[in-house]
């Protein structure tokens, strides 16, 4: 990701079924990705977490994270990406609780996406 987020007009990026030798910490360092609109994440097996640093992904938009079934939770620096627009998380169940809202109390992430306009889920078998 460090790479990845160097470059300077990268738009979209999806990761795609990817198969990750050990467990992993994907990092998004402040500054990384500075025009990066979508960012879609499918299948990335044994992520386990995530770190985005504020100042990182400052135009993003879009995001998917998809059937990342080892991924803990949301990434605390989500707060900080006022310009997300859409969240789509298609998740185990366990995921998908910390961060919906549920008889108007939101889950125990929920305030790191809550400024997010439309978030939609789907519950991974």
């Amino acid at each position: 990701m460090d790479y990845l987020g160097k470059l300077s007009n990268l738009k979209k990026l999806s990761l795609y079924d990817v198969d990750l030798v050990d467990r992993i910490m994907l990092i998004c360092d402040a500054n990384a990705f500075p025009k990066l609109l979508s960012l879609d994440l499918y299948s990335v097996s044994k992520l386990e977490s995530w770190l985005v640093a504020q100042g990182s992904m400052p135009n993003l938009s879009n995001l998917t994270i998809r059937c990342c079934l080892k991924l803990e939770m949301i990434p605390d620096g989500l707060r900080f990406i006022t310009t997300l627009k859409k969240l789509n998380i298609m998740m185990p169940e366990e995921f998908n609780q910390r961060i919906q809202v549920v008889d108007n109390r939101g889950g125990v992430d929920y305030d790191k996406i809550s400024h997010i306009p439309l978030i939609t889920f789907e519950v991974f078998p």
